[in-house]
């Protein structure tokens, strides 16, 4: 793979002026000098738009228009992308250090791998910073520790659009065979502030793992199974989690 490819990174807004600042610096401010920075805004009325243009200089493309959703919006920035890799770092989250693009794209990252990912940082219900440590083949994805060749959307198509499915990207993951998947050991690539559509209730997790069975990736039991564990996690207080998870840890 040549040296130094060109990556679209690309964040969808809409009425987040407390959060895009801090988006757009940790985009502007990465090390790695091949970066198409684009944003694609729902038509805000919050003043997200005067943000977005007080770095004007430093977003190759930007847009304030209606749209119809998150992964219209997530469509849009992908058509209009010229860089050979993607990721979409939206408002709210961003990369976990000024170097992270330099460190992934330092990696000797073979020709056939297309879709490459690390690990995120993400927040406890008590505020509390953790790494999360994202696999592709437990499912565990989040768009924002992401990069993947933009030419796979010629292949798989684009992100859904319904107001019924949330957890289209999840859909286009899993659709990548797995022999071009390739994590990017020991390296956090973003800090995910959580809060948006796929984290509300259960529902995306729902339609994720009924996906996993669709896709083979889970037996329809064991869909079934986990569900029910992870309801039983969720009742336990995160207090008692850590202690369990403390002692665990010594015990290695």
């Amino acid at each position: 793979m040549k040296t130094n490819p060109l990556i679209s990174v690309v964040t969808v807004s809409y009425n987040a002026v407390s959060t895009i600042e801090q988006t757009i610096l940790s985009v502007v401010r990465q090390t790695y000098p091949h970066i198409e920075y684009i944003i694609i805004d729902g038509g805000s009325t919050d003043g997200t738009v005067e943000v977005i243009k007080k770095y004007a200089d430093r977003i190759a493309y930007w847009v304030s228009e209606p749209d119809k959703g998150i992964y219209d919006a997530m469509n849009k920035g992908i058509k209009v992308a010229t860089g050979e890799w993607i990721n979409f770092m939206n408002c709210g989250d961003y990369f976990a250090g000024n170097d992270v693009l330099q460190k992934v794209f330092s990696n000797n990252i073979p020709q056939g791998k297309t879709f490459l990912y690390g690990d995120i940082y993400v927040f406890r219900p008590d505020g509390k910073q953790v790494l999360l440590s994202l696999s592709w083949e437990k499912g565990v994805l989040i768009h924002q520790a992401i990069i993947y060749r933009r030419s796979l959307h010629n292949e798989y198509g684009y992100y859904h659009v319904t107001k019924q499915l949330i957890v289209s990207d999840y859909l286009f993951f899993i659709s990548i065979p797995h022999e071009q998947v390739m994590k990017i050991e020991n390296i956090a690539i973003a800090v995910f502030e959580g809060g948006g559509v796929s984290s509300q209730g259960n529902w995306a997790r729902t339609q994720s793992l009924c996906a996993d069975v669709v896709f083979r990736r889970r037996t329809f039991k064991g869909m079934i199974m986990f569900y029910i564990w992870v309801r039983i996690k969720e009742m336990i207080p995160v207090r008692i989690r850590e202690c369990i998870k403390s002692i665990l840890y010594r015990n290695r």
